[in-house]
Formats: structure tokens, C-alpha cells, sequence
């Protein structure tokens, strides 16, 4: 009978044991799925951080260069207002001084300029510095360019003008002219060059 009951004891035990190291192995599988499924959920949210990190940036590069394509758009648009408002003004150094005239285009040609100024302004909050460099020196360049007919037309409203006068004109104005030239040629490639930049750098990021 004693035999019986510690036969039914130790199989109780055992069975007690054995619930127990089952639950105990149960419980740290599920644990370890767990922790593996938190892992695999963190690495997913790393990764999506990090796609959408690159896509805002992405979206940040274009944005730029909307921006400076605009900015670089407005300088030259504004240089060629100038230009044309300065050819006007030179129109009136091949007719008889009209004082009236005179204040006209000069006042408009005068805006003109002054818009392209505050345009390279932009171009250098834009940037990058070598653009910004280049189109300062291409607003100076129109800027430089009023002052010959400025100056003859002031000269002509004083009376007729000399043989040397009028040569001294035409070559200042040749010479600002041509310099007009230069530096739009140089800011052109560099402003390009700075929107392609940014473009090369948007695709590498996808």
C-alpha cells in the first residue's frame, strides 16, 4: 500500500515537473518569437525611417532647384529688360536732345537696372557662391553699361558735341557692351552647372 502511494507520488511529481518544464519552455519560446518579432518590427521602422529621410531630401534637392532655376531665370530675364531699355536710351544719341525723352527712357532704363540688381540679390541667397559671384558681376556689368549714354546725353543737352566726344562714346558703349556679353557667357555654364549638380544628387538618393 506504501509502495502504491509513492508510486502515485512520484508520478504526480513528474507530472507537476513535467507541466512545469513545459510551461517554462513554452513560455521562453513564446519570449524568444517575441523579442524576435519587436527585432523585426524595429529593423522595418528603421528601414521606412529611413526611406522616408531619403525621399524628403529627394523632394528637398528638387525643391532647391526649382528655386535657384527661378532665381537664375529672373536674373537673365531682368538683364535682358535692361538691355533693351538701354538700347532705347542709346537711340536717342542719333536724334536732336529732347529733354522730355531724355528723362523718359532714362528713369525706365534706370529701373530696368536696378531690377537687375535686386534679381542677382536672389541669385545669391540662392546660391551655390560661384553662381552667386557670377551673377553679381553680370548685374554689374548692365550697370556699368547705362553710364555712355547716360554721360553723351548729359554732354548733349550742354550743346553740340565734338569729333572726340562722340568717339569717346561709341567706344565706352562698344566696350560695356561687350563686357554685358562676357559675363552673361561666364554666369550662364556656372548657373547650369549648379542645376545639374543638384539634379545628379536628387538620383543618387532614389
Amino acid at each position: 500500500m506504501t509502495s502504491t502511494w509513492m508510486t502515485t507520488a512520484i508520478a504526480i511529481v513528474g507530472t507537476l515537473l513535467g507541466s512545469a518544464l513545459t510551461a517554462f519552455v513554452t513560455a521562453r519560446t513564446e519570449r524568444r518569437k517575441n523579442e524576435a518579432l519587436e527585432r523585426q518590427q524595429i529593423r522595418q521602422e528603421a528601414a521606412q525611417d529611413r526611406t522616408a529621410l531619403r525621399e524628403l531630401r529627394v523632394e528637398h534637392q528638387k525643391w532647391r532647384r526649382d528655386r535657384r532655376q527661378a532665381a537664375y531665370k529672373s536674373l537673365m530675364d531682368a538683364a535682358h529688360e535692361a538691355q533693351g531699355a538701354i538700347w532705347q536710351l542709346s537711340r536717342l544719341t542719333l536724334e536732336p536732345y529732347d529733354q522730355h525723352r531724355y528723362d523718359t527712357w532714362r528713369g525706365a532704363a534706370i529701373d530696368a537696372v536696378r531690377a537687375t540688381r535686386q534679381a542677382a540679390n536672389t541669385v545669391e541667397l540662392e546660391g551655390p557662391a560661384a553662381v552667386a559671384q557670377a551673377g553679381a558681376e553680370y548685374a554689374e556689368a548692365i550697370d556699368q553699361h547705362i553710364h555712355p549714354p547716360i554721360q553723351y546725353l548729359m554732354e548733349l543737352s550742354r550743346g553740340p558735341l565734338t569729333g572726340e566726344q562722340k568717339d569717346r562714346y561709341r567706344s565706352s558703349a562698344a566696350e560695356t557692351g561687350l563686357h554685358v556679353d562676357d559675363m552673361q557667357r561666364r554666369f550662364v555654364p556656372l548657373a547650369r552647372a549648379a542645376l545639374d549638380e543638384l539634379m545628379d544628387e536628387a538620383d543618387q538618393r532614389t
